[in-house]
């Protein structure tokens, strides 16, 4: 009889306890783990770094929408503004940043640095390589992070449960200090 209880009792929390992360995703019994911090202290170790918009899951959503209107209606117009207009928020996001940073770089970052050669090095550094180039005399590394990303839930006993999404990326430039 005891032992009955005591499975009934087990039962019921393990309900309340589910329940409660099913109806109430944002409660202190779900949370994110990501590595992003690590990278970024990696990235700055020796370094004046400044970030660009991330590829964050939002993003990836609007890019698989540009995707599918191209395959269907735009046939590549769509992918192309999406990028097009990733590049000037993600420059206009560098420039703010580099301005916090090092001023003095900010107005030839602003002057010299396009948004299609910014184009063109983020997409060049997907293949795993900083892209260098030269401005205001100081060479910046162009890259991209990939950070990785997972859905965990708090159980009992101190356990957690974590589910893998897809990594995030987010692009950069960087230069000595």
């Amino acid at each position: 009889m005891k032992f009955e209880k005591i499975i009934a009792s087990i039962g019921l929390i393990s309900v309340i306890t589910t329940s409660s992360v099913i109806s109430l995703p944002q409660s202190v019994n779900a949370y994110h783990e990501t590595n992003k911090f690590e990278r970024r202290a990696n990235l700055e170790n020796g370094w004046i770094v400044f970030y660009s918009k991330e590829l964050s899951h939002a993003e990836m959503l609007k890019v698989g929408a540009a995707i599918a209107a191209d395959s269907t209606i735009t046939g590549g117009g769509a992918t192309t503004a999406y990028f097009a207009n990733f590049a000037q928020e993600s420059l206009t996001q560098l420039i703010q940043e580099a301005r916090k940073k090092s001023p003095e770089l900010a107005n030839s970052l602003q002057q010299e640095l396009t948004t299609q050669k910014l184009l063109s090095s983020i997409r060049a550094s997907f293949n795993g390589n900083e892209v260098k180039m030269s401005i205001a005399g100081k060479t910046i590394a162009i890259g991209k992070e990939t950070y990785n990303r997972a859905e965990c839930t708090k159980l009992l006993f101190g356990k957690k449960k974590c589910i893998s999404t897809p990594n995030t990326h987010q692009p950069y430039i960087r230069i000595k200090k």
